[in-house]
C-alpha cells in the first residue's frame, strides 16, 4: 500500500499536528507492505499567503495526477481538495471542533476557514479519524451522515520527555533561578482555549494564601490568540509568573522532572498530549473537568471546574504541602499509557484504510 501523508504544512512546526504527522508517518512506514511518502509542499512567505498557495495547490491538476499514484492520501491537518482520483482513498484526521463549539477562542477569519475545511473534509473524505472518543461523538452529533466513516484512534505517547538524561541547567533565560523555586507548569500555546486566566488567578491566590516567596508559575509555549490579556493579567498579580516562549526539548525535559505539578486548565481539547507526557514521568496533573481530559487521564489526575480559580488554588495547595510519591504515580501512569501506542495506532489506521478502500 502506497500512502501519501499530507501534514498541511505542519511538520516543520514541530508541535501539535506536526508531531502527529511525524510519528504517524514513521509508524505507518514500519507496517508490512506499506510505503509512506510525505507531501513536500514548501510553505513560503507569510502564514496566510502560504495557506492560500497550499489550498490552490490542492485543487490543481498536477496534485490530482500525483494522487493517482497512491492507494491512500491521508490529510493529517483536515484540509483536503474537493476532488481526488477515483482509485485513491482519502482519509482525514479531525483533531477537534473548536471552530464550531468554541469559535470565540479563535480569530474570526481563521475560525470561518477552519469550519469550511472541516465541513469539506467530512463531506468528501472516505475515512474520518478523530483522536478521542469525545471528539468522535461530537463530530457525529454535528454530522450524523458521517457516523459510518468516523473512527476514534488514539495517538501514541510522545517519548521526548523520558528519553535521555536531565540537563543540569536551563537554556532559556526566562527559567534562570527556577531550580531554587517550587513551581507549577503549563506547556502549550498561550491562547484563549487554554483558559490560562483561571490558572493565573489561582496561582495569585495561592501566593497570597501561602505567604511564600519561593513559588513560581511557568507558562511554556508560544503566544497565540488572546495571549496579550494573559500577559497583562500576570503582570497585575505581581507574582513570579514566567512566559518562556518556545522551549528546547532539553528544557521541557527538565521542567517535567522538576515541577511540583502540571496544570492543564483548557476549556476544550481534542486529545491533550501533555497529559500522557506527565504520566510517563510521574508528574502530578491537575486538569479542567472536561470530557476529553476525563477520557485520557482517568484516575491519574485531579480535576477542577474550568471557571473556579479557588477550587484550582486548593488543588495546587494540597500538592504543594503534601506532594505524592512520584514513583507510585509513575506506576499508575504506566497503566494509563497502555492505550496510547503509535505502533497500535498505525496498525489500526492501516486496517481502516483497507476496510474503507475504494473498489
Amino acid at each position: 500500500m502506497r500512502i501519501l501523508l499530507d501534514d498541511g504544512m505542519q511538520l516543520g512546526v514541530g508541535t501539535g499536528i506536526g508531531n502527529y504527522a511525524r510519528y504517524l508517518g514513521e509508524s505507518l512506514a514500519a507496517c508490512p507492505d506499506t510505503e509512506v511518502v510525505r507531501e513536500d509542499f514548501a510553505a513560503r512567505g507569510s502564514r496566510r499567503a502560504a495557506r492560500l498557495r497550499y489550498l490552490h495547490y490542492l485543487e490543481s491538476a498536477a496534485y490530482r495526477e500525483k494522487l493517482s499514484h497512491f492507494d491512500v492520501v491521508h490529510y493529517a491537518n483536515y484540509a483536503m481538495p474537493r476532488k481526488t482520483p477515483h482509485g485513491t482513498l482519502t482519509a482525514v484526521t479531525v483533531h477537534d471542533l473548536t471552530a464550531f463549539s468554541h469559535r470565540d477562542t479563535l480569530p474570526r477569519a481563521y475560525a470561518a476557514y477552519n469550519r469550511a475545511m472541516v465541513r469539506r473534509a467530512v463531506k468528501h473524505a472516505d475515512l474520518i479519524l478523530t483522536v478521542s472518543n469525545a471528539i468522535r461523538e461530537e463530530l457525529i452529533a454535528r454530522f450524523p451522515d458521517a457516523a459510518h466513516r468516523t473512527h476514534a484512534v488514539y495517538p501514541g505517547h510522545y517519548d521526548r520527555i523520558t528519553a535521555g538524561d536531565i540537563p543540569p541547567v536551563y537554556e532559556n533565560k526566562a527559567l534562570t533561578g527556577l531550580e531554587n523555586r517550587k513551581f507549577f507548569l503549563f506547556v502549550g500555546t498561550v491562547e484563549r482555549r487554554k483558559n490560562l486566566g483561571t490558572l493565573i488567578s489561582a496561582f495569585s491566590l495561592l501566593t497570597r494564601v501561602e505567604q511564600r516567596d519561593d513559588l513560581a508559575l511557568v507558562l511554556a509555549g508560544r503566544d497565540g490568540f488572546g495571549a496579550e490579556a494573559y500577559h497583562a493579567l500576570a503582570a497585575r498579580t505581581g507574582a513570579d509568573i514566567r512566559f518562556t516562549g518556545y522551549l528546547s526539548e532539553s528544557d521541557l525535559k527538565k521542567l517535567y522532572r522538576e515541577a511540583t505539578a502540571f496544570v492543564f486548565p483548557s476549556i476544550y481539547e481534542g486529545f491533550g498530549s501533555p497529559q500522557t507526557e506527565c504520566m510517563s514521568c510521574g508528574l502530578p496533573l491537575l486538569l479542567s473537568d472536561i470530557p476529553t481530559n476525563r477520557e485520557i487521564s482517568g484516575d491519574y489526575g485531579a480535576y477542577f471546574p474550568t471557571d473556579d480559580p479557588e477550587a484550582l488554588m486548593l488543588r495546587m495547595r494540597d500538592l504543594l504541602n503534601a506532594p505524592p510519591d512520584r514513583n507510585a504515580l509513575r506506576a499508575v501512569g504506566k497503566v494509563r499509557l497502555a492505550p496510547f501506542s503509535w505502533h497500535a495506532a498505525a496498525e489500526q489506521i492501516r486496517a481502516l484504510y483497507g476496510a474503507h478502500r475504494k473498489n
